[in-house]
């Protein structure tokens, strides 16, 4: 079936002339935009939601909400908010409620909308409305996507240049946005022009590897009439280590059997527990099952990372999705500590990738970013998970053609699209290159054709998006870099370097091969000169990291 193609949910686009408004959770994008409402602090049931502050902007396509709130709630269950838009601004339209004719509404904890125009009323789910939500997770701030033009059953409902929004608490008691009957009004700027964003699916030609996690829903990647899509799905991204989830009635062997067929080469396979298999093009050094999840030892070039290929429990499972995810930081953590079976050198990248089902308490993610252990009781202290004592880093890639982060649509079902397929990894080790969630239904024909791909082949194949992140292992940033008093000689070099320093710099020193792997340490002896042995380098172009309070600074040098 191909009747989602011309759906306006796809549409979410960037603005050229306003603000841009990306629907992912983070809040930043708003910081120009005033609130539109204040309400009254206080004024909601004592144990229900209140209702502080309200803003609203357009695009041509889409009408964006963000409202903040007294207290943490999952936006997709267990809760009474409702919000309320009456497109026209017109009271005698739409359904009649505490001073305005609302034409839609939406239901969040029942996941449910309703179209109302005249006489006829439409009980619809996410898709219609073109509704897209973030974060999935609990929080006490929302951020929300509604189409400007809605079309179903017949149902025709377009945005005038001015509307009406109110937003209630529908528990006994419950606050609402504004307090008196009527809505908030906003006028549409119907100046702001949108276009699609720019996006390469090609691997960026400064990584090292290209990464890709999929749940190919209860093995649909098998599947003969769905064969096509997943073939043009793997062709266009063409992924160097790929994390599947979900392979349930086949092994590892026969994954990577037919990816061979869809990406000739060698490929190395393992499976691990019910459903999960990593296929890669480098080998796979150890790999071990953690409690639903595996950990993967990957040999890239000489270089050995750590991948968790994850798939957490699903839906209202807080507790055990929550266990797991602290199981996982136990093991990163005694693996740091060399209690593991598998011994992990310092300064391993690690990459935390998979099926998340991040659709409860926000403290899951939370848990993979910064390392609070949730159940410290059972699963040890918290600790900074990156070796340079910082937290892990979120690729949080935007899906192709909109400005969304989700990664998973059902559009016959009444979640809203969600971000449940992350990739985390350590940014001290790894830089990440160009990512992206590919979404085939937003892409323009030239878009698709260009990668030979087909509008209807992500939703044909399965109910989630694949995952890519192209990384390097260059931890060389320009960020904080700085001018230190350091002196290297002489340059080129063959055997010994000097180092001449006219300042006091960390213990150790740095070397670094062309693509930016880290190859040996020197310690610092404090001495103003200090002589470094580099007999065992290969001829070839080099970088020395030097680094203290005020920065980073790196000098290239030339060995022969």
């Amino acid at each position: 079936m191909r009747i989602f193609i011309n759906i306006t949910f796809i549409l979410l686009s960037i603005s050229m002339y306003g603000q841009t408004i990306r629907i992912d959770g983070n809040f930043d994008d708003w910081a120009d935009i005033n609130p539109i409402f204040v309400d009254d602090l206080n004024d909601g049931q004592n144990n229900g939601i209140d209702l502080e502050r309200v803003w609203t902007y357009n695009d041509q396509s889409f009408v964006y909400f963000r409202f903040e709130l007294n207290k943490e709630i999952n936006l997709q269950d267990d809760n009474d908010l409702a919000i309320y838009l009456d497109y026209d601004n017109d009271i005698n339209t739409g359904f009649k409620i505490n001073g305005i004719g609302a034409e839609v509404r939406v239901f969040f904890g029942d996941r449910q909308g309703i179209l109302t125009v005249g006489n006829d009323t439409e009980f619809v789910n996410f898709w219609p409305i073109g509704l897209n939500v973030s974060p999935s997770v609990s929080s006490t701030e929302f951020e929300i996507a509604v189409s400007r033009s809605i079309s179903d059953s017949g149902l025709n409902i377009n945005a005038s240049n001015i509307i009406s929004i109110r937003l209630e608490d529908n528990g006994f008691n419950g606050d609402e946005a504004p307090n008196d009957l009527g809505g908030i009004t906003y006028n549409i700027d119907n100046s702001i022009i949108t276009e699609s964003p720019e996006f390469d699916l090609n691997i960026d030609p400064n990584a090292t590897f290209r990464f890709m996690t999929y749940n190919i829903e209860d093995d649909q990647l098998f599947e003969p009439f769905r064969k096509q899509n997943f073939q043009r799905i793997f062709q266009s991204i063409n992924p160097d280590i790929i994390a599947l989830q979900e392979v349930r009635d086949f092994d590892s062997e026969e994954t990577m059997e037919l990816i061979e067929e869809f990406l000739p080469g060698t490929w190395y396979h393992q499976k691990h527990g019910f459903d999960i298999v990593t296929i890669s093009r480098y080998p796979i050094n150890f790999s071990e099952f953690i409690n639903g999840n595996a950990a993967f030892y990957l040999d890239v070039n000489g270089k050995e990372i750590l991948l968790i290929n994850c798939h957490l429990p699903c839906c209202d499972n807080n507790t055990d999705r929550q266990k797991e995810v602290d199981g996982i930081m136990r093991y990163i953590r005694e693996a740091r500590d060399g209690n593991q079976d598998y011994l992990l050198s310092e300064d391993t990248p690690i990459i935390i990738a998979g099926d998340m089902n991040f659709v409860g308490d926000n403290s899951q993610p939370n848990t993979f970013i910064t390392g609070d252990i949730f159940s410290n009781g059972t699963y040890g202290a918290d600790f900074t998970p990156d070796w340079d004592g910082s937290n892990f880093e979120d690729v949080d890639a935007s899906v192709t053609g909109t400005l969304g982060n989700f990664t998973w649509v059902n559009p016959f079902g009444s979640f809203f699209p969600s971000k449940l397929d992350w990739v985390i990894y350590s940014g001290s080790q790894m830089k990440v290159q160009n990512s992206f969630a590919l979404w085939t239904a937003a892409m323009s024909n030239a878009e698709l054709n260009e990668y030979n791909l087909s509008s209807g082949d992500i939703l044909n194949a399965a109910d989630h998006l694949p995952v890519v992140a192209d990384f390097n292992f260059s931890t060389v940033s320009t960020d904080d870099f700085v001018s230190l008093d350091v002196n290297i000689y002489p340059n080129p070099v063959s055997n010994n370097m000097h180092i001449e320093l006219g300042e006091i710099l960390s213990n150790e020193f740095k070397i670094y091969n062309a693509e930016g792997v880290s190859i040996k340490t020197f310690s610092n002896d404090g001495s103003k000169i200090q002589i470094l042995d580099l007999n065992e380098l290969s001829a070839g172009q080099y970088y020395i990291l030097f680094q203290n309070e005020k920065g980073r600074m790196t000098k290239g040098f030339i060995k022969i």
